[in-house]
């Protein structure tokens, strides 16, 4: 939330191309996961794509909600996998 948030709104304060937080969002998340699992450029690739997306959804629906609510349930979803293979 910290980058997505920070990247749209300096975008539109200044009245930016939205794409530049797109970008930036992409860019950070993607890279942020490298070490992640998946990790490497599987990681980077995916982690990208969900910046990138919801970058968009901050954007279009002028709120964080929807970006929140995506990526908590899909780290919800994780984390059950996880936990589950645990056992």
């Amino acid at each position: 939330m910290t980058f997505r948030h920070t990247f749209a709104s300096i975008v539109e304060y200044h009245k930016l191309n939205p794409s530049i937080s797109k970008f930036l969002s992409m860019l950070v998340f993607g890279g942020v996961h490298y070490l992640g699992v998946p990790g490497k450029i599987p990681g980077v690739i995916l982690a990208g794509f969900l910046g990138w997306f919801l970058s968009k959804s901050i954007h279009e629906t002028k709120g964080f909600f929807w970006a929140w609510l995506i990526h908590f349930l899909q780290d919800v979803i994780i984390m059950t996998a996880l936990f589950l293979t645990l056992d």
